[in-house]
């Protein structure tokens, strides 16, 4: 079994921007007049960056648990997969500038049973290439359907469609 973390450094920027845009909204909505119909504006923008923070968080704690069994990943809900009952593998490439060279990947992965378990992985957890190809090697077995997109982006990292 391999358990596999992200790296503080993978996450840095998304801790920078959350606790940038908490404390801005924060200090605009205390000093904003009450009586001002902008003040819902920033409450709305105030909410969004502590959910943003959260889910910082919760990737930061969370730990992943690579077996030849399954992936197992959580830091305040576990949630696991078999790679037997896996029904579902979607890997999706998010470019961050026109040219389309830089950017991250996410997998998602889909398991059988009630109620479906969903896993999300992005690229910045090391040992990503790996669990991909874990999870297309299962999606074969199980005769798992995958659809064009997933298909390149597995042929792009050098994994079987």
């Amino acid at each position: 079994m391999t358990e596999l973390r992200y790296p503080l450094s993978a996450l840095i920027w998304d801790y920078v921007r959350s606790l940038s845009g908490l404390v801005l909204f924060f200090v605009i909505l205390v000093t904003i007049d009450w009586q001002n119909q902008l003040v819902w504006l920033f409450a709305g923008l105030t909410i969004l960056f502590v959910v943003y923070t959260m889910q910082t968080v919760a990737k930061n704690m969370a730990r992943f648990r690579v077996s030849e069994e399954g992936i197992e990943c959580g830091a305040f809900r576990r949630q696991r997969i078999r790679w037997a009952d896996l029904s579902a593998l979607s890997l999706r490439f998010y470019p961050v500038s026109r040219n389309r060279k830089k950017g991250w990947m996410s997998l998602s992965l889909r398991g059988e049973g009630k109620p479906a378990t969903k896993i999300e992985i992005e690229s910045t957890l090391p040992g990503f290439a790996e669990i991909v190809a874990r999870a297309a090697h299962a999606a074969r077995e199980n005769k798992v359907q995958v659809d064009r997109v997933t298909a390149d982006n597995l042929t792009a990292i050098g994994v079987a469609a």
